[in-house]
């Protein structure tokens, strides 16, 4: 099972990607942590037996999830910069 972070703008584009995944049966394990300086913003982490492509599709399927898209990335949370990769859409 691999790790998977990222972040969104907020938690509603979070549980849209999270449906689309239950859809699909992608992911086990959601961990949803608020943005600590006030933000709508949330970060997470997931652990899946899916693939970083397989979860990129279906981020894609999420109106306005261009964030989780581009700040997906296969490894824990604590690892991921939230950088967003603009080349990504």
């Amino acid at each position: 099972m691999q790790s998977f972070s990222f972040r969104a703008e907020c938690a509603a584009d979070v549980q849209g990607f999270r449906q689309v995944c239950d859809r699909r049966g992608l992911v086990t394990a959601w961990e949803v942590h608020p943005d600590t300086s006030g933000l709508p913003d949330v970060d997470v982490e997931l652990r899946s037996t899916s693939s970083l492509k397989l979860l990129r599709e279906a981020v894609r399927e999420v109106a306005d999830g261009h964030v989780m898209l581009q700040t997906l990335r296969e490894c824990p949370l604590a690892d991921n910069s939230l950088e967003r990769d603009y080349d990504l859409r």
